[in-house]
Parts: structure tokens; sequence; C-alpha cells
């Protein structure tokens, strides 16, 4: 009853199937006072049944004076056309809708009626697909736009409660199917479950407890290690040299680089720990960058993002255009294959055509007036250790074509995430 006392003094959106479950809370949340709106999907996958579905609700809601929305949806081809399972399909649909109207009619959460069974059938699952902790955590009760107040009731409560106040409800068929995983465990696993331990629901929710501490252990030793290692904000700075004492790495490397859509802890390892400098992995939204001290955390931006170099072969006689900043000319036998992209790093030089002479690639930035946000996003084409070609910028005077070059490579960059191309 405490989350219900909460959220007396929230405007709650609730998700109603027309259900037991999701009838008692609307009857729960009602009684207790709350400001609530009914949300409710027709999936139209059970043709008049689901019609039938939506009928009772509105007559529901009517009957206890909330404000009703409902929203038919054509799932069958939302699945088709993105490549899904119906049960993927309905609820990416329904929870852009729910999300859409709590910024539309400005409530504060979005209420379901998740109990303890749906917990432990959720955990079973999990369990079976060889989840890790975060998998065995089970639904949460509260996220920060979902809030779940019957999670630690029972399926027995929840009847119990329905009888006791003559509550009617809609049964759904695909309930008593086993076509599902979900329906397998609940109609012949949690039953075999309730024989060997009675009170089986009741020893998992406490094993629930017990793991949300171990949870929270962790989290709180992975934010040290976090303190530890990481540095500044914006890039980070990750010191590998702390990070590789770490205990139980693999654990901490998926904690720490998770957030950042890193989820490969082998790649992981390889670039933090072994990887040549100016190597990078990349996820969706950041770059991970080795250097020769540790490694550099970015957020992508349109700047920061590695180009794709494509190349063509000439012979003599070449027949070199100028001008463009995009393209470069080299000596494709003063080179060792593979080209590799990185950026910057301490006590990089280049030989920058033209000039003849060694120069360090910052007094470059500095004469060139380059800003710090360009010298950290530039990228460099390199031939093992030397730089060939400050992309965009200066090609590096040992590698320009001469009377005496026998095969020339044309080099043209344009933007797309790709790090690395191989001379065949």
């Amino acid at each position: 009853m405490n989350t219900l006392n909460q959220l007396k003094n929230k405007k709650i959106l609730l998700a109603i199937s027309g259900g037991i479950d999701s009838v008692v809370l609307t009857h729960l949340l009602h009684s207790h006072g709350t400001k609530i709106l009914l949300a409710h999907c027709n999936f139209q996958l059970r043709g008049e049944e689901s019609d039938g579905d939506e009928a009772f609700v509105r007559d529901f809601a009517k009957t206890l004076g909330i404000p009703l929305e409902v929203k038919c949806f054509d799932t069958k081809e939302y699945a088709k056309a993105h490549q899904l399972n119906t049960q993927l399909a309905a609820r990416e649909l329904r929870y852009e809708w729910f999300y859409e109207l709590l910024e539309t009619h400005h409530y504060d959460v979005l209420a379901t009626a998740h109990h303890a069974n749906d917990n432990l059938e959720t955990f079973l699952i999990n369990l079976s697909r060889g989840s890790g902790l975060d998998g065995l955590l089970g639904i949460p009760q509260q996220t920060d736009k979902i809030v779940r107040p019957l999670l630690q009731w029972s399926r027995q409560q929840i009847y119990d409660y329905a009888k006791a106040h003559q509550l009617q409800w809609r049964e759904d068929s695909s309930n008593a199917s086993n076509k599902y995983v979900r329906n397998v465990i609940r109609h012949e696993i949690i039953p075999q479950m309730a024989v060997l331990h009675p009170n089986y629901l009741e020893n998992f929710n406490q094993t629930q407890e017990y793991l949300h501490q171990s949870a929270r252990f962790i989290d709180f030793h992975i934010e040290e290690w976090r303190k530890s290692c990481f540095e500044g904000t914006q890039p980070i700075f990750v010191n590998t040299e702390k990070l590789q004492s770490a205990p139980e790495i693999d654990l901490v490397l998926h904690k720490l680089f998770y957030p950042y859509g890193f989820g490969n802890v082998k790649d992981l390892k390889n670039l933090l720990f072994n990887a040549e400098a100016g190597k990078q992995l990349l996820s969706a939204t950041h770059s991970l960058v080795k250097d020769s001290k540790g490694a550099w955390l970015k957020e992508l931006t349109a700047e920061s993002l590695p180009p794709i170099l494509t190349y063509e072969e000439l012979t003599p006689p070449f027949n070199l255009t100028k001008g463009d900043p995009n393209i470069a000319f080299i000596d494709a036998d003063k080179l060792t294959a593979p080209l590799t992209l990185r950026q910057k790093q301490t006590g990089d030089f280049f030989y920058p055509i033209g000039l003849g002479t060694k120069k360090k690639l910052s007094k470059f930035f500095i004469d060139e007036k380059y800003s710090q946000v360009a010298r950290e996003n530039q990228w460099l084409l390199c031939s093992e250790e030397d730089i060939v070609w400050v992309v965009g910028k200066r090609l590096d005077d040992r590698f320009k074509i001469t009377e005496a070059t026998k095969k020339a490579l044309k080099l043209v960059v344009s933007p797309c995430p790709n790090t690395f191309f191989n001379l065949s």
C-alpha cells in the first residue's frame, strides 16, 4: 500500500487491457483518489475478442467516471514491416504511444499492473537464456517514467481482491496457450514449484531482495573504479594501468563501458590492454581511442566520426589533380600496409610537404590556428608509426610522388564511420 499512497498526489497514466490485473489496479488507484487517465491498446490480433476487450474497457471507464484513451494498431503489418514477432511489435507500439500520452497530457508516470508472478516468470525466462545479474533482477518496481504498484502482489491476492469487490474482467484466450515461453513457465513449471515449496513466491521475493542488495553493492564498487580510472568529462581519459588491476575485470569493463554502447568485453580488453596507440572502437554514440598512456572515451559528433578512405592505384604517366583537400596522391612503394587512421598522440611529428623538414604536429596545429576541438577531431593517415597525411590538410613530404615513382595511390576521403582499410 505504500506505493499506492505515494501515487495519490500524482497524475497517473494507467495501461489497461481489461484483464483482472489492470482492472484491480484501476479500482485500487481510483479508490485512493488518484487522478487517472486510462490507456487501452487494441492490437487487433484476436478479432472480435480484441474488440470485446475494448468495449469492456470503455464501459468500465464510464462506470467509474475515469477518462479513457483508446488506440487501434495494425500490429501484424507493423511486425512485418519491422521484422519483429507480434509480441515485440505490440510492445514497441504500446510504449511509444504511452510515452506520447504522458507528454501530451502532462501526466507524471505510467502505471502497469505487473505483479509478483509476472516477475517470477521474467526471472525464469532470463535464467533459461543465460542472463547475468541484471537480467535476474527481474522487473523493476519503479523507473523514471514507469511504476508497478502491484509488483509485490501475488496472482492469488489480485484474484481475491477482485472477488471481494465484485469486479468483472476479461480473459485473454491466448493466455491459455503454450505457444509462448511465458505461458509454458506459467502453466507447467511454476505449478511444480508450488508442489515443492508452497511458499515459493515469498521465497522468490526474498531472493530478489538479496539480488538487489548484491547489485547495489557491485554498483557502489564500480563507481569507485569509475572515479579512480576515469578522468575528465568530454573527452574522458581512461587510466588503463589502474583499470587493469581491477578484480573480475570482465565484469568491471562491462559495467563501466556498457552505458557508452560498448558490449563486447573481449574487444574492450584487446583495445585497452593490448592494442597499439591510435587503434579505436566505435559504438553508436562514442569512440574509444587507445593512447600511449591510456585511452580516450569521446562522445561522437559529426566532426569526430572517422572518415572512410577509398583508393585507386595509378601508373605513369600520373594525372594529378590539385586543389581538392579531400584527395591526396602518394607513392605506393613507400607505404607499409595496412594504412591506419588515428587521432593525435603525444610526440607526433611529420614532414609537411613543401617544408621538407621535421615538424611537431602540435606546432603545426598552432601555426594553422586549430581550435582545441579541431585538434581532437583531426584524423591522421599512418603507415606503421609514420604520419602519411594530416587528412584534408597536409601530406607528408616523404610520401610524395616524384619522377622516380613507379606506382601511386589516389586517396579520397569522405565522411563515414570506418576506421581501417587494407592495400591489396
